[in-house]
């Protein structure tokens, strides 16, 4: 078996300040390199700007879904933010790797915000045993996960 193709996707999260995160996500393969980059009020949980750049892509049209981006702008980080996401950056008019990006820099954002919001510390140094970690936290992720199985 030999391998055809690879796709790397890297995303990271930075405090700006004490109420604002900024989430970059990038995607870089044979065809493209596109980054995404959504910066987020924490106590509003909203998006309050959108930026995209394609350094590569396969055709000079897919420039053109760029200015999409900025429909994201004023999206809360909550439940049914994937499907605004796919109807502000997809479609006909779109690009999937924008709305994969982008979807991947929510979904990450979401659980910084968790820790930074809700949880504090712990939750990026992961004090304290397995059973102490998982009850601080259950109350907010119940039956997300293994983990926070509610029974």
């Amino acid at each position: 078996m030999s391998e055809i193709y690879e796709r790397n996707i890297n995303i990271g999260v930075s405090r700006e300040n004490e109420h604002e995160i900024v989430t970059r996500a990038s995607m870089l393969d044979l065809n493209h390199h596109i980054r995404v980059e959504l910066r987020i009020n924490l106590p509003t949980e909203a998006i309050v700007d959108a930026e995209a750049q394609m350094v590569k892509a396969p055709y000079g049209l897919c420039q053109l879904t760029l200015t999409n981006i900025k429909k994201l702008i004023g999206l809360k980080i909550e439940r049914g933010i994937n499907k605004r996401i796919v109807d502000a950056l997809g479609h006909s008019e779109g690009c999937t790797h924008m709305v994969d990006l982008s979807m991947e820099a929510v979904r990450l954002s979401a659980n910084v915000m968790v820790g930074l919001t809700k949880v504090g510390d712990e939750w990026f140094h992961g004090t304290g045993s397995d059973e102490e970690r998982i009850a601080r936290v259950k109350p907010i992720l119940k039956d997300s996960c293994l983990p926070f199985k509610e029974s």
